[in-house]
């Protein structure tokens, strides 16, 4: 009887040694998981987010000098709009990211658990419309007021230029030459008149 109650005592032991050991070595078993996004799984917004952001429960191994942390997202139309490079700040990390097509992103990670195990996944997000453009838009429809102004400089091409104003600088002249020639006109018929008088006589 004293042999079993030694027997039992030692594994009382044995196990109240090896329990707090187990508790230990759980949480170290358990993968880190991901906690939140920035923007949130099916989340949709207005435009194309600057960035995107992963939050996991526990910080990651430093992947950011082993260069093992990366998060790939593409827009609606399949194209990737991250810049390739992530930031890992504690728990969080993220990457930036361009104007792309609108419809549903696709967001690709992968790290390093802070138990050395590698982790991924991905989720998808959804962008209304693309981001807007810088400078106003130019309307494609003329105004009235336009097609006035453009279409004065057409008629006036197009009409029949005024004859030239003919050119008086000679019309004393001429007018001196007629009496002259009118003069000498009745100088020589006054003159036949009296010849012919004088003959006659």
């Amino acid at each position: 009887m004293k042999t079993k109650l030694t027997a039992r005592l030692r594994l009382a032991a044995v196990a109240a040694l090896l329990l707090p050991a187990a508790a230990v070595a759980s949480p170290a078993l358990a993968h880190d998981a991901l906690s939140s996004t920035i923007p949130a799984k099916d989340e949709g917004v207005a435009t194309t987010p600057d960035k995107v952001s992963l939050t996991l429960t526990q910080p990651p191994t430093d992947s950011a000098s082993l260069n093992l942390s990366v998060i790939t997202v593409t827009d609606g139309a399949g194209k990737t709009v991250s810049d390739g490079t992530v930031t890992v700040d504690g728990a969080t990390l993220s990457t930036k990211t361009a104007p792309g097509s609108p419809g549903t992103f696709r967001v690709f990670w992968r790290a390093v658990s802070s138990d050395g195990h590698p982790i991924e996944g991905d989720y998808s997000f959804t962008v209304q419309a693309a981001a807007a453009a810088s400078g106003p838009a130019v309307s494609a429809t003329p105004s009235a007021e336009a097609s006035t102004s453009s279409a004065a400089p057409q008629s006036t091409d197009n009409a029949v230029p005024p004859s030239p104003r003919p050119n008086d600088d000679n019309a004393p002249l001429v007018v001196g030459i007629a009496i002259g020639l009118l003069a000498a006109a009745l100088g020589v018929t006054w003159w036949l008149r009296r010849r012919k008088a004088s003959h006659g006589s």
